[in-house]
């Protein structure tokens, strides 16, 4: 006899760009790749993985906008591997949590506890190296929004703070946060999803929230500092668990930020 109250999950349709994206990035995490390292040509590419053409430069696409390749131009050119988070000992940390199966939840309240003391501390301890460094963080933030409406210079703009703070647990406590938040990006983002309306509003949010953090930082003026990043991180957490809710992650032209 069918159980007429069963719940089925619908199944989801997934892009044959995001399997590759979810490919390379894995081989990211799990070390295959490094920094530096080049990607092989779009013929060796397009062969390994059997897609065509324009499915391949739409997944190096993807990944470019997520801060994870660079494309370099010239006849000794093509797809380099850039930098996420750099530390082993924090992919260590991340795996773990990964395996201990963390919860949206608990990312969004640790980043609520977290990044408020975090710019508190970078107001209090910013100099003119670090204002200078601020600004043009900030610049390139500008630029990329200005250009395509969103920015792929969020998660940076938080370490940035968290070296600013010049306190070394809270800046290894940040790049594990910014590790798991990839995570998170990934998981919400690779299946072909609809449109969320407001997601180009929301990074209007996050681009004049970072903003409001680092005028309050290089004014060394701690509590607002805190306030202001208070009141970023939980314009976040609604719109993340908004869209965790509606199964993904709008992407806006080149990127989807969530950061």
């Amino acid at each position: 006899m069918n159980n007429q109250n069963t719940y089925y999950n619908p199944v989801k349709k997934v892009k044959t760009a995001d399997i590759i994206v979810h490919e390379i990035w894995n081989m990211i995490l799990n070390g295959q790749l490094k920094p530096g390292d080049k990607l092989p040509n779009e013929k060796e590419l397009m062969q390994n993985f059997q897609v065509s053409k324009g499915t391949l430069r739409e997944a190096l696409q993807l990944l470019e906008s997520y801060g994870h390749i660079t494309r370099k131009r010239g006849p000794n050119g093509g797809p380099v591997i850039l930098d996420i988070v750099p530390d082993n000992g924090i992919n260590l940390i991340s795996k773990f949590l990964q395996i201990e199966k963390y919860s949206l939840d608990e990312l969004i309240t640790a980043r609520l506890f977290i990044e408020p003391q975090i710019a508190f501390a970078a107001a209090e301890n910013i100099d003119s190296k670090g204002i200078k460094q601020l600004k043009e963080k900030l610049a390139r933030h500008e630029k990329d929004y200005i250009a395509k409406s969103c920015s792929r210079c969020g998660w940076e703009f938080y370490l940035l703070l968290a070296e600013l703070s010049k306190n070394k647990i809270l800046l290894v406590i940040e790049k594990i946060l910014i590790r798991l938040l990839i995570n998170i990006e990934f998981s919400l983002g690779i299946s072909d999803l609809e449109s969320v309306d407001d997601q180009k509003e929301y990074d209007k949010k996050i681009y004049t929230g970072q903003k409001e953090v680092a005028e309050a930082v290089i004014n060394n003026e701690p509590e607002k500092a805190r306030q202001s990043m208070i009141k970023l991180r939980n314009s976040w957490a609604e719109q993340i668990l908004k869209i965790s809710h509606q199964g993904g992650i709008k992407r806006t032209g080149n990127t989807s930020s969530i950061l």
